[in-house]
């Protein structure tokens, strides 16, 4: 990305692990420390990040839902109410997918609305970042293809408009007989994916988000005080905040009530 480092940044951050009970501080608080210490090129790939809180917080606003606000997202109601008006305040990919909901012509019919913003999504990350980040969507992509797929040969549902992409891996996950679904040398942790399909879903879902921090830490094995250590140490704290709410009496409840929602779209 850059040559930039934060030598202080990174050397003052406490040391963080998945299964620790309690965060060192929030995500909002994080997100507020590197907008004032990071170069302003740096902090735009930071906001990259907070981007699927926004598309779950346009999702609601656009069905017009009393869900509360993802807090980690950028744009408030006014903002939206406004992009209606003049849709350049907001990234491109929304300003397509807003103007498909309004005329209710979607853009890949078979696809339920939120499938269709979470493709445009990943389109365009792919398309507009690089190194870290294009990494990391491509991994992010790829490992929610891949539950989804799992959830709908388990369940023996249909593929259409559940898979997010056009490409070679999805159409592999569509057509493909095989266990593995022939994607084991392309994508490594497919075996053990596979190996996890029948436990209880609270460790299933604890030892997927450990895959992602061990992926983050692959992607950083060589770097140490620059800009990447610090998207990667945002985004496990975004893991941690997924699991503070959770405790060992209702935990396996909620992450049922998460999984559930996979058997029928590949969350945003």
């Amino acid at each position: 990305m850059n040559n930039r480092q934060y030598y202080y940044l990174v050397a003052g951050l406490p040391d963080i692990v998945l299964d620790q009970p309690k965060m060192p501080f929030s995500v909002a608080a994080f997100r507020e420390e590197l907008k004032a210490q990071l170069h302003p090129d740096d902090y735009r790939l930071v906001e990259w990040l907070f981007l699927p809180a926004d598309n779950r917080n346009l999702l609601h606003f656009l069905h017009k839902t009393e869900a509360t606000r993802d807090d980690n997202g950028h744009y408030s109601p006014d903002d939206f109410a406004d992009a209606l008006r003049e849709p350049e305040r907001l990234h491109v990919y929304m300003q397509t997918f807003i103007a498909a909901f309004q005329a209710q012509e979607p853009l890949r019919p078979g696809m339920t609305w939120e499938n269709q913003l979470t493709e445009l999504f990943y389109d365009y990350a792919l398309a507009n970042t690089q190194g870290f980040l294009n990494d990391w969507f491509l991994f992010d992509r790829n490992l929610r293809n891949v539950l989804a797929a799992m959830s709908i040969r388990r369940n023996r549902l249909s593929a259409e408009g559940q898979l997010i992409g056009e490409y070679e891996f999805t159409a592999a996950l569509r057509s493909s007989h095989a266990r593995d679904f022939g994607l084991s040398g392309e994508f490594p942790m497919m075996e053990r994916l596979l190996q996890w399909e029948d436990n209880n879903w609270l460790e299933r879902e604890m030892a997927i988000d450990a895959k992602r921090w061990k992926y983050l830490d692959e992607l950083n094995a060589f770097n140490y005080f620059s800009v990447e250590v610090l998207l990667a140490y945002l985004i496990k704290l975004m893991i941690l905040q997924r699991w503070a709410p959770l405790d060992k009496a209702d935990g396996e409840t909620v992450f049922k009530n998460i999984i559930g929602h996979l058997e029928h779209s590949v969350p945003i």
